[in-house]
């Protein structure tokens, strides 16, 4: 049916993305893996359009951030600067905190930083796996003097792959709301209506955007880290296949000599 048409067709299409970029044999063993990752951020960016995710809120009461003071009547002026410390922390004091009941999961810093753990941890064992622990070492210091830029430049993606998924979710987040309070307070003929619409349709696509951009750097990450075993399996596969090549046309030769 249709419905399994347009699976098979996001299957293909994540597949030979895949493929191309990592080769055939390490496209197929991680291609659960970036699936996974871009539906699971898709559905994740797009959970948090649905109605009541990051409106509904929990109210909790205010704290009471004034300690009971003693004040004696003969001393006045101990008495004005606990009135004025008061004072400023009534400025302070921003009421009620808001707690929303359900988020967007890829609009907490702690999911984003979970994903890119496993990343990096997925990596780094697609190297070792690729190389062994040596030859990963010697594949990331060559030349040698690039060895602490290599180290850096991996653990710096734990950071960048946890901020720009949350920056950009959050932030879309924060941007439904704003357009939906100015939506609201215009209340010209349709405006309410369709402008938060169109905010919502530039969210879908930035979500798509995201989860793709997530999965096809984790995608590179891994292609980078195994680059080679491919090419080697392929050269020694081609040769392999022109030493018998080479053997069944000897072995005729022979037997038409005979």
């Amino acid at each position: 049916g249709r419905g399994q048409s347009v699976i098979e067709l996001i299957v293909e299409f994540l597949l030979s993305l895949v493929e191309g970029t990592a080769g055939k044999r390490v496209g197929r063993r991680i291609f659960p893996l970036i699936s996974g990752i871009f539906i699971f951020i898709l559905f994740a960016n797009f959970s948090g359009l649905l109605p009541g995710v990051g409106t509904i809120v929990l109210v909790g009461d205010e704290e009471d951030t004034h300690a009971e003071e003693t004040v004696d009547v003969e001393e006045e002026h101990t008495a004005d600067a606990a009135a004025t410390d008061a004072e400023a922390e009534d400025d302070e004091h921003h009421g009620p905190t808001r707690t929303p009941i359900f988020r967007p999961p890829t609009a907490d810093l702690n999911m984003t930083l979970a994903m890119s753990l496993l990343t990096f941890v997925v990596v780094q064992v697609a190297g070792v796996s690729a190389h062994g622990v040596v030859g990963r070492i010697k594949h990331m210091a060559d030349p040698p003097f690039l060895f602490p830029i290599e180290v850096i430049s991996e653990l710096s993606r734990i950071i960048s792959l946890a901020a720009r998924l949350f920056g950009n979710v959050f932030a879309g987040e924060v941007l439904l709301g704003v357009m939906y309070a100015l939506a609201n307070a215009i209340k010209i003929a349709l405006v309410p209506v369709v402008f938060p619409v169109v905010f919502i349709g530039l969210e879908v696509l930035f979500g798509t955007i995201q989860a793709l951009v997530f999965a096809l750097l984790t995608l590179i990450y891994i292609a980078l880290a195994a680059a080679g075993h491919d090419d080697h399996e392929h050269d020694e596969a081609h040769a392999h296949g022109s030493a018998d090549a080479t053997t069944t046309r000897g072995a005729t030769t022979a037997a038409s000599g005979d």
